[in-house]
């Protein structure tokens, strides 16, 4: 089982069953145990960095430096304790850094085990849905449209039509035929084939492991808005340490002081959790999601689904049960059983296809078997063409027999003026009663047209829930638009059925100028005309997520800013999607625009907080340059500082947050609008703090930088309750880690001041009135209500 893949190429199928020790009925379950167990699974092993060299990488960079530095610089100069407290901090910001690191990688690998690609395989005699990684040599696999190959096989029975430009850069479909070997990552376009698995993992052709979850994207809005606002804060930082530095260089500070100053400015404006607190944000953000679930298939999926204002989704399933049965069956011209016989022959049970199990169900239950005719030949059921075919023979005549939707497939018959009287009375009917209809129309092979021989009428009754939901989706600010290939007759019955209205055409008339924005629901929908309803929203200035299951559904999910493959959607679906469904329903899509929206208010969060942290501290300090020529905190304060503010405030990726009624971008006026007057709140009480303790309490200037530092955690704290909401601080409780978070901090640098251990000692008077001057910032919390409420 070690040969190389090409090795087969050459072989006969029969040839390639006997090396691998097959057969045509694949393996049983014990034996491909045995063979996972020798050659492993499915999957190439990522190439992981040694844990250590990872860990030591923390000390490397632009603030690790300047507190580096900072520690050479006091040990130095005799401030040997102060120097072994910063390497101290260091040490334990690059722990906190790693070990947060770490659960974002968790949680990705979570993610990608959850979104695994499925396969039909067969084990002992039976089809059953495995885990490709679970594939061994020698496995029989079924493939249809839309699955990715997911390892190299050779193809035992039937033709398809590949997709290999993911791996060799061909822009043409392939065809392969019976003989032909797939490589793994291939996406099956067209056609059904059973193949046999020959090489997996990194003995695979192309030495790929098959992924849903996607690693590499182009940089987000949110990451965009971070950074400018980073840029903004760095900006003021270096405008403020030149003030202060010539206030200095004016006193004449010596070296040593000028350089512990410029490292207080760099230390406070440089956006130390950055990195990790964005990565958190998203990788808890899409455990949530999963856990409700909604995989996604990349971290910043949330933020495009936060500011979603349209929704396009398919009725199938989505708004109805997908629980098809087959209600009523119109013949013409001959006996109901022969029309579900004829049926029957144009179907197939491997392909899991609703449809095509509704009518297998009914003709079982009718007594109807294959096998009065004979299968020639099967085309599958093909999304653009809306049919699926099938080649008999009966009594010595080869028969073509078309099965799918009903306009379609008469468009293949002789239409006379009985027929289409026939057909537009049923299909009337059908649509009053909410039915979805197949057609089913027979002819010789090679005669000039078919014959429509009778209608197969099923329901698909709307999800109990389905009307709550949409009204919720509106709520929230959401316009939902409802897809379907079924008539505008049905369409716009279930549309009203569900709440959704009845302005529902077919697609076809936005090209006579339908304007979209009125639109409930659009019928007659192929999939790729989908691609165009996205397109013509977006060029309206929405924000569209559109939700897909098949191959031909891949190029509006990936033109939307948010494709959603539904349950049981195809591999190839699934790929070009953002987030994967692994429930039914509209209640998933609801809860994921909930939760981005939560997750996006938790980033605004953090950004609002450094901020007005930013501009307080760098603010205070400058003040006390310019005014008492002294410098308000030192390296050590400002490395304690940000082990408060910034390290134990990444617990704010899973805080409780309210999510916005209105799509949620990011707006970096918005933000900087929001921050700038809460910053001077909290510069204010801050500076006060400084002139009360050196001026009124007669304070030494040790005692006084003690005070500020004590009061600059607590107002921290009491940054952290306001920013949160968007309503008044107190409308909400923070999550458990959040308020373990900050309830430890106060505490612990509360201890500090009292036992005058790091920072000069207080007293509990002291303390108490820092905290007192702290809790005054609240006042401003009336004005942050009034701009976020302008602003968000």
């Amino acid at each position: 089982m070690s040969h190389r893949t090409l090795y087969f190429e050459s072989l006969t199928v029969e040839e390639t069953l006997r090396i691998l020790n097959t057969s045509p009925e694949g393996l049983s379950n014990e034996e491909a145990e045995r063979r996972l167990a020798e050659v492993g699974p499915n999957e190439v092993m990522e190439k992981r960095e040694n844990p250590v060299l990872e860990y030591l990488k923390r000390y490397w960079g632009p603030l690790p430096w300047l507190m580096e530095a900072t520690a050479v610089l006091s040990y130095l100069t005799g401030r040997v304790l102060e120097a072994w407290i910063m390497a101290g901090l260091l040490a334990l910001n690059a722990t906190l850094g790693h070990f947060h690191a770490r659960s974002s990688r968790k949680a990705v690998e979570a993610l990608k085990r959850s979104l695994s690609i499925r396969v039909s395989v067969l084990r002992d005699g039976r089809w059953v849905e495995k885990d490709a990684r679970e594939l061994v040599p020698g496995d029989v696999i079924f493939l249809r449209l839309g699955s990715i190959v997911p390892a190299d096989a050779k193809i035992m029975e039937g033709n398809v039509l590949v997709d290999q430009s993911a791996l060799t850069g061909e822009s043409l479909p392939v065809e392969k035929r019976k003989g032909d070997v797939l490589f793994s990552g291939s996406v099956i376009k067209r056609g059904e084939a059973k193949c046999v698995v020959v090489n997996t993992g990194s003995r695979t052709y192309f030495g790929r492991t098959v992924e849903l979850v996607k690693s590499a994207k182009s940089r987000s809005l949110q990451e965009d808005t971070v950074l400018a606002v980073t840029r903004y804060m760095v900006a003021f930082g270096l405008f403020s340490l030149a003030v202060a530095g010539a206030v200095g260089v004016f006193e004449k500070w010596g070296f040593v002081d000028l350089a512990r100053l410029a490292v207080v400015f760099l230390m406070s404006s440089v956006p130390v959790a950055l990195p990790a607190v964005l990565t958190i944000l998203q990788a808890y953000g899409a455990l949530e999601l999963s856990r409700r679930g909604a995989l996604v298939t990349r971290l910043s999926a949330s933020e495009d689904l936060a500011a979603v204002d349209v929704a396009c989704f398919d009725k199938t399933g989505t708004i109805t049960l997908n629980k098809l049965r087959v209600v009523r069956v119109d013949a013409l011209g001959i006996e109901e059983s022969r029309v579900v016989e004829y049926a029957l022959y144009a179907t197939r049970e491997e392909s899991l296809d609703p449809l095509n199990l509704a009518v297998i169900e009914y003709a079982k239950g009718i007594g109807l078997e294959r096998g009065r005719l004979k299968l020639l030949r099967f085309i599958p059921f093909d999304p653009s063409l809306k049919r699926s075919e099938a080649f008999v023979e009966e009594e010595g005549r080869v028969l073509r027999i078309a099965l799918g939707e009903p306009r379609t497939v008469f468009q293949l018959c002789s239409r006379t003026e009985s027929e289409e009287r026939f057909l537009e009375e049923k299909l009337a009917d059908a649509a009053k009663r909410g039915y979805r209809t197949l057609a089913v129309a027979v002819g010789e092979e090679g005669g000039e047209s078919l014959r429509l021989v009778g209608l197969i009428h099923l329901i698909d009754p709307p999800r109990p829930e389905a009307r709550e939901l949409i009204s919720a989706l509106k709520k929230l600010g959401v316009r939902p638009v409802m897809l379907t290939g079924d008539n505008e007759a049905v369409a716009r019955e279930v549309a009203r059925s569900v709440g959704l209205g009845e302005n529902v055409v077919s697609v076809r008339k936005l090209e006579r100028g339908v304007d979209i924005e009125e639109l409930d629901g659009l019928a007659e929908v192929f999939p790729e005309d989908k691609f165009n309803v996205v397109r013509k929203f977006q060029e309206r200035g929405h924000v569209v997520a559109v939700t897909g299951d098949g191959v031909n559904d891949a190029p509006a999910l990936s033109q939307a800013e948010v494709g959603i493959a539904v349950e049981n959607a195809t591999d190839a679906a699934k790929s070009a999607a953002s987030i994967v469904l692994v429930k039914p329903g509209l209640s998933v899509i609801v809860d994921a625009v909930k939760i981005s929206r939560v997750i996006h208010e938790r980033a605004v969060t953090w950004v609002v907080n450094k901020v007005v942290k930013t501009v307080q501290v760098i603010g205070v300090v400058l003040i006390a340059m310019v005014w008492l020529r002294k410098m308000a905190l030192t390296p050590l304060d400002m490395a304690l500082l940000l082990l408060a503010n910034d390290f134990l405030t990444m617990s704010i990726a899973t805080d409780n947050q309210y999510p916005s009624q209105r799509p949620a971008r990011w707006n970096l006026r918005g933000v900087m609008v929001l921050s700038l007057p809460l910053a001077v709140f909290y510069l204010v009480p801050a500076t006060a703090v400084l002139w009360l303790s050196y001026f009124r309490f007669g304070l030494d200037w040790h005692a006084s930088r003690s005070l500020l530092l004590l009061a600059l955690v607590y107002m921290s704290q009491f940054r952290i309750l306001q920013v949160r909401e968007r309503r008044f601080f107190w409308s909400s409780k923070p999550c458990r880690e959040l308020a373990l978070s900050m309830i430890l901090t106060s505490l612990i640098f509360t201890l500090l001041a009292l036992t005058g251990l790091v920072v000069a000692r207080l007293t509990v008077e002291e303390v108490a009135y820092a905290f007192a001057l702290s809790a005054s910032v609240l006042v401003s919390d009336p004005l942050k209500v009034k701009l976020a409420k302008r602003l968000f």
